[in-house]
């Protein structure tokens, strides 16, 4: 089987006695684990997103404690953050409502793959912003959602899952190199 298919589980081969499990069986995830994550995953971004919005103005403003022209000079020439196209409130409260958005969005599993990258690219900006206040679990999410871009969250329990009109079920076992690295990376 190749990287990134859907696979059966339990490819256990006996040596000597002892059962030595596939490289699949032990970085596969069930489709629906993948499900639960994508939820969890959606919550903790509308919940980082809350408690950020309670020093909006502080910290995401041209009003706050890091301007616009003050933050470029902490970003790499690399970076990029469309919280810094415009420094007024009613500006970084729109990216914050589009992020809840699109964070609930996955929460239900609609588009789930648009809405992830979507997701990502939305967080990247935010943190982007201020990296002055970031911690490493500000680097956890953003790497959670990195991987779960190359994740099929919407397999299951999820509004895609709903619509996808396959003729044959899809098994419950998926194995790639995104798999691989979320798991190594958990």
């Amino acid at each position: 089987m190749q990287p990134g298919q859907i696979i059966p589980s339990s490819f256990d081969r006996p040596v000597s006695g002892l059962k030595i499990a596939a490289v699949r069986d032990i970085f596969g995830i069930d489709l629906r684990t993948l499900a639960l994550f994508r939820v969890g995953l959606a919550f903790l971004l509308l919940i980082d997103l809350a408690l950020r919005a309670r020093d909006l103005t502080a910290h995401y403003t041209d009003l706050g404690i890091l301007p616009r022209s003050m933050a470029v000079e902490f970003l790499s020439s690399g970076a990029f953050s469309l919280h810094l196209l415009n420094g007024t409130v009613w500006f970084q409260a729109g990216l914050f409502i589009l992020a809840a958005f699109v964070a609930a969005m996955l929460l239900v599993g609609f588009r789930t793959r648009l809405v992830t990258i979507v997701s990502w690219v939305l967080l990247l900006s935010l943190q982007n912003r201020n990296p002055q206040i970031l911690s490493s679990a500000d680097n956890l999410i953003l790497l959670l959602t990195f991987w779960a871009m190359f994740l099929p969250l919407g397999g299951r329990f999820s509004i895609d899952a709903a619509l996808d009109r396959r003729s044959p079920p899809v098994p419950n076992a998926y194995y790639s190199m995104a798999s691989i690295a979320l798991l190594i990376q958990g």
